[in-house]
């Protein structure tokens, strides 16, 4: 099986499990843990982290590492893979070769609930086929040296709308707040040119019939231009850009001015989402509030198209991937601090670059 095929197939085995604990109230409730401080998002007063996100970064990472290992060393993630219990006992949650192993590691996380435990191992160790997925498979395989790549994972994006799940939805169809919000974001990148290769992107939460949810899979390769869309997705302009609530008034006046208006939408994975979908023309954000493991895979998507993601201050060169040491700040290292610009259409991006760059 090729790299893509086994990243789309633990990409719905990570939808699946963010589904378990969304969806079983019992369940849910066992896995909010609260970010510590060093470790939060300066965008948002609180920050959360589940140990869904914790597991679901460690399943990708062991299913990963496990069929190409040339790359096991080189899969990172957003989440360290602490996780402390009610007890205040700190638990590492690691998959181990032994499913047995793993469920009772997840028995002490969650202060000891079997039934818990279970669920969540069954999930881990699930067979998962390409059929079962919401998806349009690759027609070809496309081999890698593994021995040169990086993967950035996150496990959940936009954690905050997955805990709080209210949704709000803009009358053009986009989704500014809810679990449509929420994204899981694998990329691929050349640890020796620090471009975006392969991506994927799953939306667990796509749609909802009667109160279950169901999610789709898109992905693309960026060397080969092969992506999962269809040659019918829309590709008009819309003279509309997302951003996030939070955004510099200054970089607003400045999209109106030159006639872009503006949503804004949860989740920096989301807010990707709708670009590449053609729903919006970019995603703009002016602060350094996103980092690798958010654009990584959306990058290689969009460049799939024939866009990017470019700095949305300094020089506006495309966003690369550096090869973090041991001892660097992980938070300082990845993140993209002068900001981002996303679009499918090259054209659309060198205009906001020079909105962007005026006076």
């Amino acid at each position: 099986m090729s790299l893509l095929e086994s990243l789309i197939i633990v990409s719905e085995k990570a939808a699946n499990i963010s589904r378990l604990c969304r969806q079983e109230e019992k369940l849910f409730e066992l896995l909010v843990q609260e970010k510590s401080e060093s470790e939060a998002n300066p965008r948002f007063v609180r920050d959360f982290k589940t140990l869904a996100d914790v597991l679901i970064q460690e399943t990708v990472k062991y299913d990963i590492g496990k069929k190409f290992p040339k790359i096991k060393d080189d899969i990172r993630g957003e989440e360290n893979n602490t996780f402390e219990n009610a007890l205040g006992e700190k638990v590492s949650v690691q998959i181990s070769e032994n499913p047995e192993e793993t469920k009772l590691m997840l028995q002490k996380v969650l202060d000891g609930n079997i039934e818990a435990a279970e669920m969540l191992t069954n999930e881990v160790y699930a067979e998962i086929a390409l059929k079962e997925i919401n998806t349009i498979f690759p027609k070809e395989n496309i081999s890698f040296d593994c021995s040169t790549l990086g993967i950035w994972i996150d496990p959940i994006d936009s954690t905050s709308e997955y805990i709080t799940g209210k949704e709000e939805r803009h009358e053009c169809g986009i989704y500014t707040k809810g679990l449509r919000c929420v994204t899981v974001l694998i990329g691929v990148y050349s640890k020796t040119t620090g471009i975006p290769v392969v991506g994927v992107i799953n939306q667990p939460f796509h749609q909802n019939t009667n109160l279950r949810w169901s999610g789709r899979c898109l992905w693309g390769v960026a060397t080969t231009r092969m992506n999962s869309f269809p040659p019918s997705i829309n590709s008009t302009l819309t003279n509309v850009v997302c951003i996030s609530s939070s955004e510099d008034e200054n970089i607003k006046k400045k999209l109106f001015k030159n006639n872009f208006s503006t949503i804004e939408a949860a989740g920096a994975g989301y807010k990707l989402l709708v670009v590449i979908l053609g729903l919006v023309d970019a995603y703009v954000l002016s602060k350094g509030t996103t980092f690798m493991w958010d654009t990584c895979g959306c990058q290689a998507i969009l460049m799939s198209l024939g866009g990017d993601i470019v700095q949305c201050c300094g020089n506006q060169s495309s966003i690369v991937y550096k090869n973090i040491e041991s001892g660097d700040n992980k938070i300082e290292v990845c993140c993209h601090s002068n900001g981002i610009i996303a679009a499918r259409n090259v054209e659309v991006l060198s205009k906001l670059k020079e909105i962007l760059q005026s006076d």
